[in-house]
């Protein structure tokens, strides 16, 4: 028995038709660009001693010459280098304790800072009851955080913002003195920057988010050549899958390195830092254009943190002030890494 199959003509054209809105439609959709997101970050932050009476009254205060920072911002962070809390004993006995008022958390809000590192040698300076009450404040506050907790397990794990249907994982780790600062299975403290603690940690964040961003406290202070075991561990948290690494903790800006996918830059140096110090002058604020396939582009912005000066407002550089400490970046960076030095910031293009 054979049979013969006939669709009339005008089945045929709808067909057609069908099949071509569909390759079109097709056509479109792949030209359309990528969701896109706005990550700016900052280096580190101490908003307690001279600073935290003003904080209290006016909990804006240090943004006043950053508001298109804070606006145009998706997602801001920074390393908060103090507890907030008034609870605790000193920890480790060292030179410099800090802790600052719990009220303080207002001008992170008021900043529009929206993810935290807490791997550094201050969070633990007042123990692990300071540590959980600066946690549970960030959490009653919304603000994320990542490089400190309960324990080991809790350090370790990723914070992930979500934002224009992207996801982002951050994690944090603490290369700093004193060891007794560190997580444990069993004990509260930072995460720890062992190497086989990043491979592990950045592969699990990458399967639960589209990027990864991975904050190192790291170096010594006041150096700005980079250390070869910043570039090692740098690289481990890149071939793992991270797209961006930052650093922070000399106080200075360190040279940038582009590596495959990704970006390194090895410190931005601080940030709104409650210091005087004379040899504390110049930082970085680094915006970053991300979408889904990874990084579009990064912007190096120079700011004056000249204490003297400010007066604990990090003020944007212009013009000549600005080249001067761009070309300074590029002095410091990788050979292989070129920057479009402009009058405001320096460009990197992916």
């Amino acid at each position: 028995m054979r049979f013969n199959l006939r669709f009339p003509f005008r089945t045929s054209r709808r067909l057609f038709v069908a099949l071509l809105c569909l390759i079109l439609s097709i056509t479109v959709y792949a030209k359309l660009p990528e969701p896109e997101l706005v990550v700016t970050l900052a280096g580190d932050l101490y908003l307690g001693g001279p600073l935290e009476t003003t904080l209290k009254s006016d909990p804006a205060y240090p943004f006043l010459y950053l508001q298109d920072f804070c606006r145009e911002s998706d997602i801001f962070f920074a390393n908060l280098e103090t507890p907030l809390s008034t609870k605790g004993d000193v920890y480790v006995e060292k030179t410099y304790t800090f802790r600052t008022h719990p009220q303080v958390v207002q001008t992170l809000t008021a900043g529009g800072l929206n993810v935290l590192s807490l791997a550094n040698n201050h969070i633990m300076d007042y123990g692990p009851e300071a540590l959980q009450e600066t946690i549970a404040l960030l959490e009653r506050h919304q603000i994320h955080h990542t490089g400190a907790g309960s324990n080991l397990a809790a350090a370790r794990s990723p914070a992930i913002i979500e934002k224009n249907g992207i996801k982002v994982a951050f994690l944090a780790y603490n290369n700093t003195f004193p060891l007794e600062f560190n997580a444990t299975p069993t004990q509260p403290g930072t995460a720890p920057g062992n190497a086989s603690y990043v491979a592990s940690d950045v592969k699990k964040a990458r399967s639960m988010a589209d990027l990864v961003i991975v904050s190192f406290h790291w170096s010594a202070e006041l150096l700005k050549e980079r250390k070869s075991y910043q570039a090692d561990l740098a690289k481990v948290a890149i071939n793992a899958g991270a797209h961006l690494v930052v650093g922070h903790h000399p106080h200075v800006i360190q040279g940038v390195e582009g590596y495959k996918h990704g970006l390194i830059a090895y410190s931005l140096g601080n940030f709104i830092f409650a210091s005087y110090s004379k040899r504390v002058q110049d930082a970085l604020l680094l915006q970053v254009r991300l979408t889904p396939s990874g990084l579009k582009s990064a912007a190096f912005y120079p700011l004056n943190i000249n204490n003297h000066q400010v007066h604990f407002r990090p003020q944007p550089l212009l013009a000549e002030e600005a080249k001067r400490v761009l070309e300074e970046l590029q002095t410091l960076s990788h050979p292989s890494t070129t920057l479009e030095i402009s009058p405001t910031c320096a460009i990197i293009d992916f």
